[in-house]
C-alpha cells in the first residue's frame, strides 16, 4: 500500500516564492544514493551511465526534444527511465524522490494560491558536477514548455564553488547537504549553477507543469 505523504513545509522562503525545505533526507541516505549511482556507472555490464546533460529545445517540448549545449557542462543519469528499464535502485530513488516533492508541492501550491493542477511530464535527473562543470544563467521554462515549478535536491555538500545564483534577485546560495528548493521555472527566477571548483556536486531535478503533455508514470 502506498501512502499519501503528508504536506512539507518549508524552513524558510526567500526572493518571494523560492521556497526551502532542510535535512528531507538524512546524510546516510544521501551517501548510500551517491555511492550506488558512482558504482553503477563504473561497471562495464551497466547501462546507467553518467552523460552529458542537455537543454530543453522549447520549440519541440511535445516530443521532449533536448540539445547539448555549450552553457551547461555538467553530466546527468536519467532517474526515471533506468527505473523503467528494471533497475530497482533507480526505482527506489525515483519513487522517494517523487514522494519527497509531491509532499512540498502539496504545501507550496496553498501558501502561493496556485490554482492550476500540476502534472508530472517529465522524469527526474540526477545532476553531477564536477572539475569546473557549470549551468549557465538560465530559466527552466517559459509559457510553452509548460513548466511551472522547478524543484531541485541539494545531496552534498562537500565541494567549493557550485553556488545557485538567482540573478535577478542578487541570491547566492551554497545549499546544504540534503536541501530541497522549490521555485517558479519562469524567466523571472533565472539562475546560474556556478563553476564546481573542487570535489563533486550532486542534486535531483525535475520540472513540474501546469498543464498535461503526456501521460505521467512519476511514481512507478
Amino acid at each position: 500500500m502506498h501512502l499519501t505523504p503528508r504536506p512539507l513545509h518549508p524552513d524558510q522562503v526567500h526572493a518571494g516564492v523560492i521556497a526551502e525545505y532542510r535535512d528531507v533526507w538524512d546524510k546516510d541516505k544521501i551517501d548510500n544514493i551517491i555511492n550506488i549511482v558512482e558504482q553503477l556507472h563504473m561497471d562495464p555490464n551497466s547501462n546507467i551511465k553518467f552523460n552529458r546533460a542537455t537543454v530543453l529545445n522549447s520549440a519541440d517540448v511535445k516530443q521532449g526534444n533536448t540539445r547539448e549545449s555549450s552553457e551547461r557542462t555538467n553530466s546527468q543519469i536519467f532517474i526515471t527511465e533506468s527505473a523503467f528499464n528494471g533497475n530497482e535502485d533507480m526505482r527506489k530513488l525515483n519513487n522517494d524522490f517523487f514522494d519527497l516533492v509531491d509532499s512540498a508541492v502539496k504545501s507550496y501550491v496553498g501558501i502561493f494560491n496556485i490554482m492550476d493542477r500540476i502534472y508530472y511530464n517529465e522524469g527526474f535527473n540526477l545532476l553531477r558536477y564536477q572539475g569546473g562543470e557549470y549551468f549557465d544563467a538560465h530559466y527552466d521554462g517559459g509559457t510553452g514548455t509548460g513548466r511551472c515549478i522547478s524543484p531541485i535536491l541539494y545531496l552534498n555538500d562537500d565541494y567549493d564553488g557550485g553556488e545557485i545564483d538567482f540573478i535577478n534577485f542578487g541570491l547566492k546560495i551554497k545549499p546544504k547537504a540534503g536541501t530541497l528548493y522549490l521555485f517558479p521555472s519562469n524567466y523571472a527566477y533565472s539562475h546560474i549553477a556556478h563553476p564546481v571548483k573542487s570535489g563533486t556536486k550532486y542534486a535531483i531535478v525535475t520540472w513540474l507543469h501546469d498543464r498535461m503533455i503526456q501521460q505521467p508514470n512519476a511514481n512507478l
